[in-house]
């Protein structure tokens, strides 16, 4: 998927008039791109509106006009945007109430490459990119931004897979699995398949 270009960044002004219609082409997207994996998870599969959409947003809200700072937010956020072979997930740990969060985090260190993307006789795990960098080892963040890596014949098996696509948390301290609805499933097919 390609990289968005400063060139298609639309400036602070001009994006606040345009707003509204954005916002409703990224509610249906989402709508079909986000999931439920269980009582405390969701996971979102990012597209290059959703992604071009949080830069947007970030402009609207910290009134972004400097260049340096929006540099900053594509090298930033281009980092969703998936690379060849590869679908790109938000995970979101999501418990309200912020004692009990803390507290499931501590037992969820290395979520990050547990998630499974299950289809046929194939097994993809996810990884998070930068992960070398500093990290608490005795929490882990509620928001991740996974990869989901294909190989070649896991592309292929993929794009034309017709059954269930299950996608799985498989920690050592907590498991569940989530079938994706068809909607879902035939979009990542079409989108793997460009």
């Amino acid at each position: 998927m390609k990289k968005i270009a400063r060139n298609e960044l639309l400036p602070y002004r001009e994006y606040v008039q345009v707003f509204e219609k954005f916002l409703q082409r990224v509610i249906a997207e989402k709508k079909v791109r986000r999931f439920p994996l269980n009582d405390r998870m969701s996971g979102l599969f990012e597209t290059r509106l959703t992604v071009w959409f949080q830069i947007q947003e970030m402009i609207r809200a910290e009134e972004i006009e400097r260049e340096e700072y929006l540099k900053e937010m594509l090298d930033v956020y281009n980092d969703l945007i998936p690379g060849d072979n590869e679908l790109s997930m938000t995970l979101f740990i999501e418990i309200p109430n912020q004692d009990e969060l803390r507290a499931f985090n501590k037992t969820v260190i290395g979520i990050e490459n547990k998630i499974e993307l299950r289809f046929g006789n194939h097994v993809v795990v996810s990884y998070e990119p930068g992960e070398d960098e500093e990290e608490d080892e005795n929490y882990t963040q509620s928001v991740h931004y996974l990869r989901i890596p294909f190989t070649e014949e896991q592309r292929e098996a993929f794009i034309s897979y017709e059954g269930d696509v299950v996608v799985a948390v498989h920690h050592e301290n907590f498991s569940s699995t989530t079938t994706l609805a068809p909607e879902l499933v035939a979009s990542l097919q079409k989108e793997l398949a460009v």
